[in-house]
């Protein structure tokens, strides 16, 4: 949605007879799981990383020197982000949080995958029927502060983290491998004012990655259930009495009074290019109703007159035709949340 979001801005920013819009769409998760799949636990699998390595301190006087940050409960609260919001999901029945400490080796940077018998007996121990389990996690960060004799112009702190998640569940032929990674910055400065910074609180290393657990957990969710996301559309506009009826409808989100508007019209004009931009019109009031069908054959006929009458170099051939592919890949996400949703 990023490329879509780019081209409608370029093209269309400064230009009078095009609205641009936010919407939100419901997006299938990456990983379909089966159906019999109603109770999952995420399991905490990864070693704890130990506390004097990846953090470093760095001031202007050019001091260089390791920071000792312990990691510990950022794994747990990273499943318990995650957990939170795949239980806000209606996929499944229930969804657990495994308090146990599976690890308990010292080979931080060594993932040790659950074997397909371990899964079995893991399932059966806790009651579930399938396993998210987080087999890696580990940060570095920088810790800087700007110093001027006893003055403090700055501080500054950039946390990453590294992991990798797996799906299981017992008889599973295609184990779900999923590597993150993620990072964050903060930032405080007040030119020779030390004052201000004492009072301006910023996280410390610790703050910082247990802030960066929550945050990467409730990311890893659309890998697991259906999400909203926000994205761009645009409908064209004209001086005509009968195309703004439909306009002011569609600025009220009224799109099946505005598909009733612009139909008519769409069936009688002659130009090309308003044919072309009607068509536009009803894909989106067909995708915004649920019609992706009839939202991809408006699309591909506005896509066919651009591409007939304005010529391949067209700005408005290529936002169509970008158009019309992620219709085509709605309408398949459609027939997947179906499958997930089990309707």
């Amino acid at each position: 949605m990023f490329f879509v979001t780019i081209l409608v801005s370029c093209l269309f920013f400064s230009c009078r007879s095009v609205r641009v819009i936010d919407i939100e769409t419901y997006n299938p998760a990456a990983i379909t799981f089966p159906p019999e799949i109603k109770t999952v636990m995420i399991i905490n699998n990864s070693a704890q990383q130990p506390s004097g390595i990846g953090h470093r301190y760095v001031n202007n006087l050019n001091t260089d020197s390791l920071e000792n940050v312990s990691a510990d409960s950022t794994a747990y609260k990273f499943c318990v982000s995650l957990g939170k919001i795949i239980a806000e999901s209606p996929l499944f029945y229930d969804v657990r949080i495994c308090e146990d400490t599976l690890r308990r080796d010292s080979l931080f940077y060594d993932v040790k995958p659950f074997t397909s018998n371990a899964v079995k007996s893991l399932c059966v121990k806790y009651g579930v029927d399938a396993l998210i389990s987080l087999d890696k996690l580990f940060f570095s960060s920088t810790h800087y502060e700007n110093k001027e004799r006893k003055f403090v112009r700055g501080k500054a702190i950039s946390s990453e983290v590294v992991g990798e998640l797996r799906v299981l569940w017992p008889g599973q032929k295609e184990v779900y491998t999923i590597p993150f990674i993620d990072s964050m910055e903060w930032h405080m400065g007040a030119d020779y004012n030390e004052a201000i910074l004492e009072v301006i609180t910023m996280p410390d290393t610790k703050s910082s990655m247990m802030f960066l657990s929550v945050i990467v957990g409730q990311k890893m969710s659309v890998n697991f259930v259906p999400h909203w996301s926000d994205d761009k559309r645009w409908f064209y506009t004209n001086i005509s009495s009968d195309w703004k009826r439909g306009t002011v409808y569609a600025v009220a989100e009224k799109w099946e009074e505005a598909a009733e508007a612009w139909e008519p019209l769409y069936g009688k004009v002659k130009k090309w290019e308003h044919k072309a931009k009607l068509a536009s019109n009803l894909a989106l009031c067909n995708e915004l109703a649920g019609n992706f069908e009839k939202a991809v054959e408006y699309a591909e006929i506005s896509y066919a007159l651009f591409k007939e009458f304005a010529g391949n170099e067209s700005d408005y051939l290529r936002i169509q035709n970008t158009y019309v592919v992620v219709l085509k890949k709605r309408q398949e996400s459609d027939k997947m949340l179906s499958k997930q949703l089990r309707e």
